[in-house]
């Protein structure tokens, strides 16, 4: 929990068995809950991201989009969500500078 804020971190994926827990060991510690949307992965992304300490749903429709709302729909219990890829083309440390402006309104 961050300044009394409960943080969420959706990552949308389909076959990043690769990086996957790469991009979820990057995430800090700040972070509640981490979810997966698996996008249809027939690689072992699903196992490392549960692996690596993430949530993992299941999104049968193909889509970027579809992958997020399936993550989104079990993150009821967050105030703020950061959207990460899945593979390793953004920075999950820096999760802090996106959060950071959003509490200070």
């Amino acid at each position: 929990m961050l300044n009394d804020q409960r943080i969420g971190v959706v990552i949308p994926a389909l076959n990043e068995a690769l990086s996957i827990g790469q991009v979820i060991k990057e995430i800090p510690d700040f972070v509640d809950r981490i979810v997966v949307g698996d996008n249809g992965s027939t690689d072992a992304t699903a196992e490392i991201a549960q692996a690596a300490g993430a949530e993992v749903v299941l999104a049968p429709q193909r889509g970027y989009g579809s992958a997020c709302l399936a993550a989104l729909e079990v993150l009821d219990d967050v105030d703020i969500v950061v959207f990460v890829d899945g593979d390793l083309s953004d920075y999950p440390t820096q999760a802090s500078d996106i959060i950071e402006p959003i509490l200070k309104g």
